[in-house]
């Protein structure tokens, strides 16, 4: 499948609510084609982050650069992404990955795991995720047919 090169800015210090907006019309002004936020402790929580992004701008993609599925609980992460895709006006784009700093699951109080237990727990994300998504409990009013999702 073919798909155009686009251009993404990774923002990754937090600002207050005037501050981050600016950033994110300015990202815009220069021409990037997608705002993404990481997923580390001590910076800017993704979702509320990127919803404020979809207030300040009209046409970038926005994007989660990118989750650490061991922070998640698969449908509490299906519902946070369902309602950030729908206050987006249908912009977001989900990263997800292990997880590779040990520091901050201690600091969370959530077990690390050894490289494989960390890519098996993505791999079951995903596929909750998917399973999620595709529900009218967690996606309602959602349109029906193939390739619909919330």
């Amino acid at each position: 499948m073919n798909r155009p090169f686009r251009f993404g800015v990774n923002l990754t210090v937090p600002a207050p609510a005037e501050e981050w907006r600016a950033k994110c019309r300015r990202a815009e002004e220069l021409g990037y084609d997608v705002i993404l936020v990481p997923d580390h402790l001590g910076m800017t929580a993704p979702f509320p982050a990127l919803v404020a992004a979809a207030e300040a701008t009209e046409r970038p993609r926005l994007g989660t650069f990118v989750l650490n599925a061991g922070f998640w609980n698969p449908a509490l992460l299906a519902r946070e992404v369902a309602t950030t895709d729908a206050l987006t006006g249908g912009r977001l784009e989900l990263g997800l990955g292990t997880g590779y700093v040990r520091a901050e699951h201690d600091a969370a109080g959530l077990p690390f795991g050894a490289p494989g237990e960390r890519v098996d727990r993505l791999r079951r994300t995903v596929e909750e995720l998917g399973r999620l998504l595709d529900s009218p409990t967690t996606c309602p009013g959602r349109s029906s047919g193939p390739g619909s999702r919330c």
